[in-house]
């Protein structure tokens, strides 16, 4: 936004620096006739508001832009955050349904061996 500002100043002050310069360079054109350069004055002056008015816009619109960016990142945020916790919980559930799983294997191999030992000692 400090980018568009600048921009817009900048705009804004060189169409300024023309309509001086274009008031300025009137006065040599007088004595061809006062009506031409009041046109042309009327003119840049007119130039110089519609330039003003556009740099305006162009400002509040990029204003708008970024707060559209904003809100659009803060939302991608949550949405991420949210997701990375649905991801956590899924993998806690699926490893402590692993770790059931072997602990049963290990429980069913540990309860087969003593039998199977006691049967070797004899």
């Amino acid at each position: 936004m400090s980018t568009a500002l600048k921009i817009a100043t900048l705009f804004s002050s060189m169409l300024l620096l023309v309509g001086v310069a274009g008031a300025g360079s009137t006065e040599p054109a007088q004595s061809s006739g006062a009506g031409s350069v009041s046109s042309v004055v009327e003119r840049t002056q007119g130039a110089v508001v519609r330039g003003v008015k556009a740099a305006a816009k162009g400002v509040e619109h990029g204003a708008k832009a970024a707060a559209r960016g904003v809100d659009r990142g803060a939302k991608a945020a949550a949405g991420g955050v949210e997701r990375g916790a649905n991801a956590t919980a899924r993998g806690v559930t699926h490893a402590a349904q692993a770790t059931a799983r072997t602990a049963g294997r290990v429980s069913g191999k540990v309860v087969g061996t003593p039998a199977s030992s006691s049967a070797g000692d004899n």
